[in-house]
């Protein structure tokens, strides 16, 4: 290879006036030892960092010309030089291991051929967990981000991947990709604490509070009576006298049922295994499903299968089209069962326990959506608080004013202790405070009379 040393150093110019020759050769500037622009006889010119590591000659292409100006790939060569004076890896090494650095879709195989089976066999995740997954990952992590090298996603890729989600699936996908991408540090593919998906902010989501109503369910049962559909009438019922989960539901079989004391064991649920008291309705129902042999299912579909989600739900939405129901799901038969129990009176605590949840927030969300017979209780609240203002009166009428603290207390402020509650009770009873100049007789009495000595009371 022949080679040409600039005295002066290379120019833009020279090179791109150079001409190709018979063998490759290469261009040497002086200004940054090791930098040359080497030249094909085809015409092709390359940047190029002629360097030693451990006694070794070694060279690296940085760019073409007209990829990279003269300018920036003299620093990029010194930035190079120095990292390697200063014992860092050597360049070739290092862009071979980014050349063969893993993909996003590299990550995903091994998130769900490695750890999605060994979460699932500790239980910690759930089928329906892994197939959501999969299909997010499907849907938009592969198309968007899979040819990507993992160390190389920005915060910027990850907002173009889910841009065209909707709302909920944008939440969802972006709690998969962070999840994936805190993995991905774990397993050294990127640097710590450099997940893409810190700081994009999620969409707000508004908790569904459809409830069918009373003429609605009436309309529903109608319907449901008419359907011949054994499996999925059935766990549609089923359903509504248990409030369960959908998938709970599905996945039931006749070896979690105990006939005898009432109650189904449930080895896998979102709160872990779990012993549940249900309805004696409920197993009067779960009695008359017929059973298929070969398939351990409640609710069975063909062969040794449950029935399908997708089946059930088509079922579900036929029969509120018969009912004349719009905007209804599958999902609201649970918060119907529920917001129901709560207009029963039922407190959060035995709610909480009636959902199998850990926690009391969903089941306030039920207490609080329980309306007119919310509305009762807090006419009854009112009630007694009248009740016990009327009480306290009695007890003030029956003194006698100016004979006793109370009394004079009231005198110097021409208000009688029977007229400063009277007025009380008007204005509570009105929905209305009471004035600023009654509170402060009330409390003035009530003052005079702590004040006066234990054998005077």
């Amino acid at each position: 290879m022949a080679t040409d040393r600039q005295s002066t150093g290379l120019t833009e110019r020279q090179i791109r006036d150079a001409k190709p020759g018979v063998k490759t050769r290469v261009l040497w500037d002086h200004r940054v030892k090791g930098l040359g622009v080497r030249i094909t006889p085809a015409g092709a010119k390359s940047y190029i960092l002629n360097y030693r590591v451990a006694g070794r000659e070694r060279r690296a292409t940085l760019g073409r010309p007209s990829e990279i100006s003269l300018r920036a790939a003299r620093e990029q060569a010194g930035r190079e030089l120095a990292a390697i004076r200063a014992g860092g890896p050597d360049p070739l090494l290092r862009r071979r291991g980014e050349r063969d650095a893993p993909t996003v879709s590299d990550g995903l195989d091994r998130f769900f051929d490695e750890y999605v089976p060994q979460r699932m066999a500790k239980r910690r995740m759930s089928e329906r967990t892994q197939s959501d997954y999969a299909k997010q990952a499907k849907r938009t992590i592969r198309p968007a981000l899979g040819s990507l090298k993992i160390a190389h996603v920005t915060k910027e890729d990850v907002e173009r991947a889910v841009k065209p989600r909707a709302p909920v699936q944008r939440n969802r996908t972006l709690a998969l990709a962070s999840r994936l991408f805190n993995l991905f540090e774990t397993w050294g593919y990127r640097p710590q604490n450099t997940n893409p998906c810190k700081g994009i902010e999620r969409v707000k989501e508004e908790p569904r509070d459809r409830v069918l109503r009373p003429s609605e369910l009436e309309a529903f049962g109608a319907a449901l009576s008419r359907s011949d559909d054994t499996y999925p009438i059935a766990a549609i019922r089923f359903l509504l006298l248990t409030g369960w989960r959908n998938g709970e539901a599905l996945g039931l079989k006749w070896e979690h049922v105990d006939f005898e004391n009432g109650e189904i064991v449930l080895p896998e649920t979102k709160a872990g295994r779990q012993v549940r008291k249900v309805a004696a309705l409920a197993m009067r129902l779960l009695s008359n499903v017929p059973r298929i042999n070969g398939n351990p299912y409640v609710f069975a579909g063909s062969r040794s299968v449950a029935i399908g989600y997708k089946r059930l739900r088509g079922r579900f939405a036929g029969l509120c089209r018969e009912a004349g129901i719009e905007d209804c799901r599958l999902h609201d038969i649970r918060r119907t069962t529920f917001t129901s129990a709560a207009a029963s009176g039922l407190s959060a605590l035995l709610i909480r326990d009636l959902m199998n949840v850990k926690g009391l927030a969903m089941a306030n969300r039920y207490v609080r959506r329980a309306g007119a017979e919310l509305q009762e209780a807090h006419d009854a609240s009112a009630a007694r608080m009248v009740a016990m203002i009327d009480r306290e009166r009695e007890g003030v009428v029956a003194t006698e004013r100016g004979d006793s603290p109370e009394g004079e207390v009231a005198a110097a402020r021409d208000v009688t202790p029977d007229e400063a509650v009277a007025n009380c009770q008007a204005a509570l009873m009105r929905g209305e405070a009471p004035s600023s100049a009654v509170i402060e007789a009330l409390l003035e009495i009530a003052k005079a009379g702590l004040d006066r000595p234990s054998q005077e009371r």
